[in-house]
């Protein structure tokens, strides 16, 4: 299991760990917290899986690059306030209380199962405002101009509504830094980069469409469907990348870590 600090001086401000929020094949994310509730969160890189501390270099590099990106974005609103480096695979950046669309998608699920009948599930807690995927559009919109495809955007748990209902950007592990070309290959690059930002949209009116389909226009709904190239890319890439994970952890890499954070008795309020 990867060590990390129970207390950290971030701006002069003393922040105590409180419990963990996400932790995936590859990276841990702490929450800390200090006296005026102020909270910041602790993006650890790490492999997640059994013999995961051989690749700590690589591990490095990959938090490394994403800091550099995160740089780049990190003035723009609904971007969390990024931090300082922590160590050689982590960083800091502003917690932003709220839900993630993932939890909000289960909060619908479990309001509708109430609906039906069902009283072992809580009712919908979380709405989106009708303008919540124009505002979404605009942090898009100008991470693309700073010539960066995000790539992840397909990921709820990469969107976040604020308690305030604005959203939120995070995890920009695998954005890609497209810099401009002159020439021949400046016109090519442009041609690509253009197709690259048409997939982020796809994700994002693929979204819309879920939670509030009767919000979407004629040209919405169009950007909403599953592009050649999109197909092509879970046809030979993703599809076979999931069947080779499931292979090697069925359940996820949970199976493994659970283990290990239950011989080492970690009392965080997330586990189980």
């Amino acid at each position: 299991m990867s060590t990390y600090p129970q207390h950290v001086m971030i701006d002069g401000q003393e922040y105590t760990f409180q419990r963990l929020l996400k932790d995936d094949f590859f990276s841990l994310n702490l929450l800390y917290t200090n006296s005026r509730h102020e909270s910041y969160v602790l993006k650890l890189s790490d492999f997640r899986f059994v013999g995961g501390w051989l690749f700590r270099p690589l591990a490095a590099w990959i938090s490394k690059r994403e800091y550099s990106i995160y740089q780049m974005v990190a003035d723009i609103p609904g971007v969390p306030t990024l931090g300082p480096r922590f160590g050689t695979r982590g960083y800091w950046h502003q917690f932003i209380e709220g839900n993630t669309l993932h939890e909000i998608e289960r909060q619908i699920i479990d309001y509708c199962q109430v609906a039906a009948g069902d009283p072992a599930f809580g009712s919908q807690k979380t709405r989106l405002a009708s303008d919540f995927f124009e505002q979404l559009k605009a942090i898009v919109d100008e991470v693309h101009r700073r010539r960066i495809f995000y790539v992840d955007l397909n990921k709820r748990g990469n969107i976040i509504c604020s308690t305030e209902g604005k959203p939120y950007l995070i995890d920009f592990q695998i954005c890609v830094h497209i810099p401009t070309r002159q020439g021949w290959l400046g016109g090519l690059t442009e041609k690509i980069f253009e197709r690259l930002k048409r997939e982020d949209l796809y994700h994002l009116y693929k979204h819309k469409k879920t939670f509030q389909p009767q919000l979407m226009t004629e040209a919405e709904q169009q950007l909403a469907q599953r592009s050649t190239l999109n197909k092509r890319y879970r046809q030979l890439l993703w599809q076979p990348y999931i069947v080779l994970k499931r292979l090697i952890y069925p359940h996820g890499s949970n199976e493994t870590i659970w283990y290990k954070w239950k011989k080492e008795k970690d009392q965080s309020p997330r586990m189980s």
